[in-house]
């Protein structure tokens, strides 16, 4: 080796070792010092800019988006290689960003989740969602929310009993069972199929859908993974695709046999003679999204099969696995604060009455008037996701040049909404790791700070299913807490629950409790 290249590798070595020492630095200064709230940029790296902060666990990298929204608590740019963002921890700029026309876009982390999502509601692009979006509203219209109670009440007794077995014992893992009820509970109103997941204690396509997602956290927070050509040569791309194969495969078995199922009423009803549109006794009450779907398929040619398959698959992945987290947080924090878990039940008694009966298939006449009572409940359910949203962070991207704050930023700009630290923040709710549902009393509420609390999100595009959500929990909170007590032995504060960045909110360590029967 000639001495050149000796001397070459000792600055290369050398430049190496100053550029790691630098992000060691600034670390220490992040994660254990008092760094200064108004600081006007973040250390960034050559190259690689700020992507020495998403590096580790993914609970370490959401403690540093914590600690980043405090440092900045408006905006500041963060860039990951050459893609760079505004991070946004302020209400007030989260709403230019939410109403705006010009941000309607999805940022481009969003992509990543078309393999799966292709044109759904989530990663569609805005010119398509503008459309789509009209054409699901119906499926999520009052008519068809009151439909869907029914099925709530049916998986929710259902969850009750396989609950059973845990009775008197020692702590379990809840979320293996709130989100099979949740998977079948989607499946049904909107597929109009029984998944029998929690029959069978488990299910391929749930598990599928988790591991997609999980996939996709890694590869946001990878910029070396960005490139198709290098992520699906990788192991996590080569899963990706046999994960989605499967859940592609069932999609569009199903998608077949309703469609076969709409031709064949069809068929029978022009066989009979009836002259008026073959698809108006179909749409007289209330469908299923697929059946929605299909049915303007077959009638304007708007959708295409692969359209409904990719508004289906967005709307079972998103309604079950956010649904499921939260209830996974709800029954913590009710197994934690005994007191509340009490005023829950007792609202309950008073709408139900107080008989809880020994019989494991005992449905409570559950009807939406009677969901609309459970006013305190329904603020419990908004404190749990004030303090753990589950979707903690989503993007944006500006198609024009856009105001924020006293800056103009160019098109293409992309921004993402820190909405935990929002949500976490003192500066917007007083003592926020103290477990309140009262600041959700209407008096409290008016005086909070707007949009500082995004659980659904807002503006255009907010949650389609945000009521579906509401209705679904207080269903199955309401039927667990008739029959048990909910018990954590050993409460762990909220600031020591450890979270991590999936996509989704979900808990490092498994959420566990006890449960004894509820007597009168």
């Amino acid at each position: 080796m000639d001495s050149f290249t000796v001397a070459t590798l000792l600055v290369v070595c050398l430049a190496f070792y100053r550029m790691i020492n630098f992000a060691v630095k600034v670390l220490k200064t992040l994660l254990f010092s008092d760094y200064p709230s108004n600081a006007e940029e973040l250390p960034s790296l050559p190259f690689i800019g700020h992507a020495y902060l998403v590096i580790g666990s993914t609970d370490a990298i959401l403690s540093r988006i914590l600690e980043l929204g405090k440092m900045y608590p408006t905006s500041f740019p963060f860039a990951l290689g050459h893609y760079s963002f505004f991070l946004i921890t302020c209400p007030e700029h989260m709403k230019e960003v939410i109403l705006s026309p010009k941000t309607i876009e999805k940022s481009f982390f969003y992509k990543f989740g078309r393999s799966w999502g292709g044109n759904g509601l989530v990663t569609a692009p805005a010119s398509l969602w503008k459309v789509h979006r009209k054409l699901l509203q119906p499926s999520f219209n009052s008519m068809a929310l009151k439909s869907f109670v029914g099925t709530f009440a049916t998986q929710s007794v259902i969850l009750a009993q396989k609950m059973e077995q845990h009775l008197d014992g020692l702590e379990f893992e809840i979320y293996r069972y709130v989100s099979l009820c949740t998977l079948d509970a989607i499946c049904a109103t909107a597929m109009g199929i029984n998944m029998k997941a929690q029959e069978s204690g488990c299910c391929q396509y749930g598990e599928a859908v988790r591991k997609v997602l999980f996939g996709f956290a890694k590869r946001t927070v990878r910029p070396w993974l960005y490139p198709d050509s290098i992520f699906y040569r990788t192991q996590l791309g080569k899963d990706e695709r046999k994960h989605i194969e499967f859940i592609y495969n069932v999609g569009d078995n199903v998608i077949r046999q309703q469609k076969a199922k709409i031709v064949r009423r069809s068929d029978q009803r022009v066989s009979a003679n009836n002259e008026q549109d073959s698809f108006d006794n179909a749409a007289a009450g209330p469908q299923t999204l697929v059946e929605n779907l299909l049915r303007q398929s077959i009638d304007n040619k708007t959708l295409t099969d692969k359209d409904t398959r990719d508004h289906v698959h967005t709307v079972i992945g998103a309604a079950s696995d956010t649904t499921a987290i939260t209830l996974n947080y709800l029954m913590l924090m009710l197994a934690s604060h005994q007191d509340i878990q009490d005023k829950v039940y007792q609202e309950l008694c008073d709408i139900f009455g107080e008989h809880v009966s020994d019989d494991d298939s005992e449905e409570v006449h559950f009807t939406m008037e009677a969901l609309t009572r459970m006013t305190y409940m329904e603020r419990v359910i908004k404190e749990t996701m004030r303090l753990f949203p589950a979707v903690p962070v989503i993007g944006r991207k500006a198609t024009d040049d856009f105001d924020l704050g006293q800056r103009t930023l160019p098109r293409e700009t992309e921004f993402l909404l820190n909405i935990l630290g929002v949500h976490r923040s003192e500066k917007y709710w007083p003592d926020p790791l103290k477990f309140d549902p009262d600041r959700f009393l209407p008096e409290r509420l008016a005086r909070q700070q707007p949009y500082s609390y995004l659980p659904f999100l807002g503006g255009r595009r907010n949650c389609i299913g945000s009521k579906y959500a509401m209705m679904s929990m207080k269903t199955i909170v309401a039927t667990v807490l008739r029959k048990y007590v909910l018990i954590k032995d050993k409460v762990i504060p909220i600031k020591d629950i450890r979270l991590a960045f999936d996509i989704l909110l979900r808990s490092v360590d498994p959420v566990t409790l006890r449960i004894r029967r509820r007597v009168k």
